[in-house]
């Protein structure tokens, strides 16, 4: 297989996963089901992934990457003060959560979270916490960078506040899946803007 068909191959199995997740959740996620959906195998589902659990964590580091990118593609992304950029990812979160209907990856990805707390969904939890420490991390290394050049107010603890973002940002993935219309995102990501700056930013900081 060419480099290019197995890549189209494996794009289109993440594709059913992520969505069989967004519907039938963790329980329902199948080899055969997740084979049947992208029109391939149930082996090619093994020989791309090996296991379901690989495949939950290469969907959930597909979440991670695409959301990654769309930082990337930020004008000045890589020379952002730490400040900068913690604000970055939390305008950037509820950017995608604004998109026209609750996303199929943001639903997936609730999913996961929430049925990894429960026995059904056990085995999803080693690879969903590896990669949400990813993310967590890097928002730790934004406010420890944050510190080192000023924009951020030293004294700041980074592992505490980047776990309270994190955990705001699930918050409102949660009621925004549950019940949109109830989640004013416009006012949500104001009021969590002005609560990192009163949190980070040294002195009083308007935004």
């Amino acid at each position: 297989m060419r480099d290019d068909q197995r890549e189209a191959s494996r794009r289109r199995l993440l594709d059913a996963a992520l969505g069989i997740l967004a519907e039938e959740g963790y329980r329902g996620l199948t080899v055969k089901k997740v084979g049947d959906r992208a029109g391939v195998s149930r082996g090619m589902v093994n020989y791309h992934f090996s296991s379901k659990a690989g495949l939950v964590e290469a969907v959930v580091h597909d979440i991670r990457e695409v959301f990654l990118d769309r930082l990337r593609a930020l004008p000045g992304y890589e020379h952002m003060t730490g400040f900068e950029a913690v604000l970055a990812k939390l305008e950037q979160y509820f950017s995608a959560l604004a998109e026209p209907g609750p996303g199929v990856r943001a639903r997936a990805l609730l999913v996961l979270l929430v049925e990894a707390v429960g026995s059904s969904g056990e085995a999803a939890q080693p690879p969903l916490a590896g990669q949400l420490d990813l993310v967590r991390t890097g928002v730790e290394d934004d406010i420890r960078q944050g510190i080192a050049d000023g924009s951020i107010r030293p004294g700041v603890d980074p592992r505490a506040q980047a776990f309270l973002l994190e955990s705001l940002a699930r918050g409102v993935l949660l009621q925004y899946q549950v019940d949109p219309s109830r989640v004013r995102l416009e006012e949500v990501g104001r009021a969590a803007r002005e609560m990192v700056l009163l949190a980070l930013a040294p002195g009083k900081r308007k935004g």
